[in-house]
Order: structure tokens, then C-alpha cells, then sequence
């Protein structure tokens, strides 16, 4: 369908009426994000999106006047940025991101695209825990691999990445060897671990500091839940009091200055 309205020169207006009927809701959250996003963001800043999903957070970066590089494995997610954002300076790479550079089988949802994974032991403990996950997974594709220091390699140091890749989280940041100013990686209660050892991982300098933001509308960070930056042993005390919880969110990382 978003094919045939882009041949006919349609789906601009289609996205103008949806946003202004059915779509306000999601207006009203993407306003949230933008005022969030405004305070971590320096104007002009160059923005890794991993795991863009449908383009929803790259389109916040954008209007907040960032330059914006997306990994997404999903074709189908990847063809939907190109359509509905050509107008911003979006540049989106259909790739999943890891330690090494590669090849990797991502499992692929088509009734809920943003569970799509390439993380075998993410989708076990989620199918374990919560009986949605239950055959969420219809297909298999081969996708390419790139690590994060290919991509600074190419495109320069970013001032913000960004991960959401369910489950992967630890192998996206063990390709990277240097800390950008802001980073900041998806974690789910149910799956506690996972976000602990990204916390381990060398990259991240002593000194750095820690915030972390739960899912508001429409499955996004709008508030820090800490008024200070926290040090590492006081963001893992602040995970593990809500263990097993039926929470997810996403661990801000700023690297001493």
C-alpha cells in the first residue's frame, strides 16, 4: 500500500491526514520525545540510530536538527524510513550491528516488527516469560553485520547512539573501542542481565555517568526517572529493585567530560 501512494504521489498527503485524525495520539507522543530528546542533543549533532525499526526516533533526531545515520536489518522497516521521511536528513542502511563485521540470521516478526532479532537467548527467555511472544517469528533472512567502529570509521565519531536491537545490546557495543559523549541501550526487567553486562563492557570509561528512562507513549523514553546523573553502582541498584517487572526503558551512558 505504501508503494502504490508513493507511485501515485499520494503518500504525503496520506500521512498528513492520518496524523491529523487517527495519528494525533502519536503526534502528542512524538512531541514528548522531541522535548526529551532536546535536552540530550547538541544542534547539529551526528546521531547512530541502531536498530531504527520504522523510523519513528530518527524522525525525532532529524527535527531536532541532527544528522542521522540508521542500521535496520528489517527490509520492510527500511523501504517504510525511505518512503516516509525523504525529506529529512535521514541516511538508513538496511544492516544489523554487532562485534564483527559478518553476516547474521535475523528472526523476523511480521505481526509486531519491533521484536524482530537476531539474539536466539533474547527470544528463549522473552518466550519463556510472556506467553505474547508465543510464534511471534515467521521468517528467517540472512542480513549483513557492520560493528560500530566500521560505522565511525566512515562517517566519523557520533555524539549520540542509540541501541534498541532486543537482545543484542552486548554485542553492538563490543564492536565499539571508543566512548562517545552519549549512549544509550535498551533493557527490558524480565531480561535484567543482558543490561548489566552491557554496563561491563570496556568501552565505558571510569567516570562515566548513568540515567535511564522507562517506555512512555507509544513505547519511547519522554523523562529521566533519576534527577541526578547516577554512578554505575547506584543505576544497578535502581535495575535491580525493579527485577523480573513487567518494564522496559533504556540506560543513558555519558562519558566523563
Amino acid at each position: 500500500m505504501e508503494e502504490l501512494l508513493w507511485v501515485l504521489r499520494l503518500h504525503a498527503p496520506a500521512r498528513a491526514l492520518y496524523a491529523a485524525t487517527l495519528g494525533r495520539d502519536a503526534s502528542l507522543a512524538r512531541d514528548k520525545m522531541k522535548e526529551f530528546y532536546r535536552g540530550v542533543l547538541q544542534p547539529g549533532a551526528l546521531v547512530f540510530d541502531i536498530g531504527a525499526n520504522v523510523g519513528v526516533l530518527a524522525a525525532v533526531f532529524a527535527s531536532l536538527g541532527a544528522r542521522v545515520v540508521g542500521l535496520e536489518p528489517n527490509a520492510d522497516c527500511v523501504r517504510h524510513i525511505q518512503l516516509s521521511y525523504a525529506d529529512k536528513p535521514i541516511e538508513v542502511i538496511q544492516a544489523a550491528v554487532g562485534a564483527r563485521n559478518g553476516l547474521v540470521v535475523l528472526n523476523v516478526s511480521d505481526e509486531r516488527d519491533v521484536r524482530s532479532s537476531v539474539s536466539d537467548d533474547w527470544m528463549e527467555n522473552m518466550e519463556a516469560q510472556d506467553e505474547s511472544y508465543h510464534g511471534i517469528w515467521s521468517r528467517q533472512n540472512v542480513v549483513p553485520v557492520v560493528t560500530l567502529d566500521t560505522l565511525i570509521g566512515h562517517y566519523g565519531m557520533p555524539q549520540f547512539i542509540k541501541i534498541d536491537v532486543e537482545g543484542f545490546e552486548e554485542k553492538v557495543l563490543s564492536g565499539l573501542s571508543a566512548q562517545p559523549p552519549l549512549i544509550s541501550f535498551e533493557f527490558t526487567a524480565k531480561y535484567l542481565a543482558q543490561a548489566m553486562r552491557c554496563l561491563e563492557i570496556n568501552v565505558i570509561q571510569e567516570g562515566s555517568t548513568f540515567n535511564f528512562a522507562y517506555n512512555g507513549d507509544w513505547g519511547y523514553p519522554a523523562r529521566f526517572e533519576s534527577d541526578t546523573w547516577l554512578e554505575k553502582r547506584g543505576l544497578k541498584r535502581a535495575l535491580l529493585e525493579i527485577e523480573g517487572n513487567d518494564l522496559q526503558g533504556d540506560v543513558f551512558v555519558r562519558a566523563p567530560k
